[in-house]
């Protein structure tokens, strides 16, 4: 992040996703569950920018104490997402589902 005369400039950066398990049950034997794909987003500033979303996602932010700081449904579909001007810092983000999710850092 650069700043000039008070005003934050954020650099436009391509944010790998990792994914997250949140489904406990076992598979069926002999059919093992298909591992999900990465997921990568582009980050301009507060713009997310992403391949349509397949399914629907509630996004998340947490801040470095792991505390909830934002949360907004992203309805299948979605390209992109906007996020408020008023977040500033480092973040866990989420893309959130109740059997996964995909998660990565940010910095607003």
């Amino acid at each position: 992040m650069m700043l000039f005369g008070g005003v934050s400039l954020l650099q436009a950066a391509t944010i790998p996703l990792s994914v997250g398990i949140e489904d406990d049950t076992p598979t069926i034997p002999g059919h093992p569950k298909s591992p999900i794909e990465p997921w990568y987003i582009d980050q301009n500033g507060y713009v997310l920018t992403m391949s349509a979303t397949p399914c629907d996602y509630t996004l998340t932010l947490y801040d470095e104490n792991d505390v909830l700081v934002y949360s907004v449904f992203v309805p299948a579909g979605t390209t992109q997402v906007v996020l408020p001007a008023t977040l500033s810092g480092i973040f866990e983000i989420r893309f959130e589902t109740a059997t996964y999710y995909y998660f990565g850092y940010i910095s607003l």
